[in-house]
């Protein structure tokens, strides 16, 4: 569904809407470049999927990264992780930056996966990412050290998707992954697409932002499979149905008729999303600057139940993740209407 073009403030200036993707109770409001916008700056960066290399788990809870760009900094996305089977699964708490070359030792990382022996091997690394209903206490943990802070939340998580209990992500992850591999393809990335707001059973549950389109191409799978998706998969098991406006059938004429009126419907709930990502954008969160890096300032926002970082060089948001546990405020009864904001 394409919505009427329209640009974006706050955190989401010089960007604006397009078309919009569903599959079952995920639905996506891709974002791109407002048309006429100057990238500035966005273009310089190096992609995590091509450049962001793991080199040393030295000890549990540390990892050491490398970009292996020689010319662009590379932001390493909140949250993600490095997945492999018979090891130690290890995830970041925040943003991070790594200039051109650089090797960065990270000490507040967590381990994933509770009791399973052996540290990552450097060519068998694959990224995931931190399931939404994690991230807040993920990004909460940072700056702080200890490689099994998370475990209880894990733990927690498991209960709710029930699955088996303690800190092993894996054991959501392996029963679900036929479920989740889907979504690599139905939210594939359209031209021009730097980020994507993410709707879980009507609701707005996150906003992630890119600096460029190669980037986004790279994040955006990992985003749908590993974070938003398994937050669709919950609102599913507890009874959520995706929210829609009744198709009008009075008088209908024939099906040219029928198809001018799901347009008209589709086109009128592409342009209610827009306006809740606009309302979002535009809240005065709370900043707290995390860190002053390459020239790159990182910010944590908060703004109950909002929490997530940008990155900012100079004036401009080059990078922006902000999300909420949309499906925890939901409920678990499936019994009320969740808003659409």
């Amino acid at each position: 569904v394409q919505v009427a073009p329209r640009a974006f403030g706050g955190l989401l200036t010089g960007l604006e809407a397009g078309p919009v993707l569903s599959w079952g109770l995920l639905e996506v409001v891709s974002l791109r470049l407002a048309t006429g916008s100057d990238p500035g700056p966005r273009e310089r960066f190096a992609t995590p999927e091509e450049h962001l290399k793991l080199i040393q788990v030295p000890t549990y809870g540390t990892v050491v990264l490398r970009n292996t760009s020689k010319d662009d900094r590379l932001l390493v996305p909140m949250h993600i992780g490095f997945f492999q089977p018979g090891a130690q699964n290890h995830a970041t708490s925040r943003t991070l930056v790594l200039e051109a070359g650089e090797t960065l030792q990270v000490k507040d990382c967590f381990c994933i996966q509770a009791a399973q022996g052996g540290l990552l091997k450097e060519a068998q690394q694959r990224f995931l990412m931190l399931p939404l209903g994690l991230r807040h206490a993920a990004l909460a943990k940072r700056h702080t050290e200890g490689y099994s802070r998370l475990w209880g939340e894990i733990d927690g998580y498991t209960r709710h998707h029930g699955v088996a209990t303690g800190g092993h992500l894996e054991r959501f992850l392996r029963p679900n992954f036929g479920r989740l591999l889907p979504l690599r393809h139905a939210m594939e990335a359209v031209p021009g697409q730097v980020g994507a707001a993410w709707f879980i059973a009507g609701r707005l549950a996150g906003v992630e932002v890119a600096p460029h389109e190669a980037y986004w191409r790279e994040l955006a799978p990992v985003l749908a499979m590993y974070c938003y998706g398994p937050a669709a998969l919950l609102a599913e098991r507890r009874g959520y149905e995706r929210v829609s406006e009744p198709l009008d059938l009075d008088g209908l004429t024939d099906l040219d008729d029928l198809a001018g009126r799901l347009r008209d419907v589709r086109a009128r709930e592409a342009n209610g999303r827009a306006d809740i990502v606009q309302e979002l954008a535009t809240l005065f969160f709370d900043q707290q600057v995390d860190e002053d890096r390459h020239g790159l300032r990182v910010v944590t926002l908060g703004y109950n139940p909002w929490v997530g970082q940008v990155v900012r060089d100079g004036r401009q948001i080059v990078y922006a993740s902000v999300f909420r546990d949309v499906v925890a405020q939901l409920g678990r009864d499936g019994k009320s209407t969740p808003e659409a904001n």
